[in-house]
């Protein structure tokens, strides 16, 4: 079940950004045979950073439904300092 913190974001998304994520975690974490590495390539200015932490949310989500207490920590490496 997704916390409320998630739910939230993800409404706060485009109708093409949430199914990206949509696709994109379904292909890293529920597929028979998971992707290890997803592209999301688009133009400039399409959302690319917010389905990133779409993507994030859901899977850390996902650890925490076993372990309500697990520690995740997410390293974000990009070029742009305003992120």
């Amino acid at each position: 079940m997704n916390s409320p913190d998630t739910e939230r974001f993800l409404s706060s998304l485009k109708d093409f950004q949430r199914d990206t994520v949509d696709h994109a975690f379904a292909r890293m974490y529920e597929g028979a045979s998971p992707a290890m590495r997803f592209l999301i390539a688009d133009e400039v200015g399409l959302g690319k950073t917010k389905v990133a932490a779409g993507i994030v949310a859901r899977a850390v989500d996902r650890l925490r439904t076993d372990d309500p207490a697990l520690r995740v920590d997410v390293l974000y490496i990009c070029s742009n300092a305003g992120i």
